[in-house]
């Protein structure tokens, strides 16, 4: 019986000489973010120093804060947050819970920003001193506080960053006056008559 191929197999052998034929495709590449020359190097490290350890907090924190200054907040976010599944355990993983936080901030995503930030506060709360010492304890529960006070007002960041900025630093001359939280108590004015300055507000978002 004489054989008589069908459409389909001549498809198929026209498609496979095509393939096979064909000049290769030429590729380019392109620098990925908004960085310099240092900037790229500074990335490289940072990711570097993550693949070598991924538990390594203090790492992804540089490397999402540089994506961060790059303005490429989306990969500042996705490297926090793959840092900050990779590190759980680690006495650095509120370190990479706060990069998270301030990735979000950057995208002025205030609730989420606070989710994290209440993370990274339990978990520096469970970390040693050593890894966690009182003065950068004492920063992230200044955003936290922040961050809390600024949602509670209920305003939108996207369509209003100043207003939210000035309650969520309102939120915290509160805790002041109260002498509550982190916030030292006021104390007596010099004999000049000057008082002590407000506690500084974290990144506004």
């Amino acid at each position: 019986m004489k054989f008589r191929p069908s459409l389909a197999d001549v498809t198929v052998t026209i498609v496979v000489l095509v393939a096979l034929f064909l000049p290769p495709r030429a590729l380019s590449a392109a620098s990925v973010g908004k960085l310099d020359a240092d900037g790229r190097r500074a990335v490289a490290f940072a990711e570097a120093r993550v693949a070598v350890d991924p538990g390594d907090g203090r790492a992804a924190y540089a490397l999402a804060r540089q994506w961060s200054d790059a303005k490429e907040v989306d990969w500042a976010i996705q490297a926090a947050g793959v840092a900050a599944s990779r590190s759980q355990g680690s006495p650095t993983h509120w370190r990479a819970l706060y990069a998270l936080s301030m990735a979000h901030i950057d995208r002025y995503e205030a609730k989420e920003a606070l989710a994290y930030a209440n993370e990274a506060l339990a978990a520096c709360d469970a970390a040693a001193a050593t890894a966690c010492p009182n003065h950068e304890q004492a920063h992230v529960e200044l955003q936290q506080r922040y961050l809390d006070a600024g949602v509670r007002s209920g305003i939108n960041p996207r369509r209003d960053p100043k207003a939210f900025v000035e309650a969520a630093n309102a939120g915290l001359r509160q805790v002041r006056t109260m002498g509550t939280g982190i916030a030292p108590q006021p104390t007596a004015p010099p004999a000049g008559g000057a008082g002590s300055a407000a506690p500084p507000a974290p990144p506004a978002p």
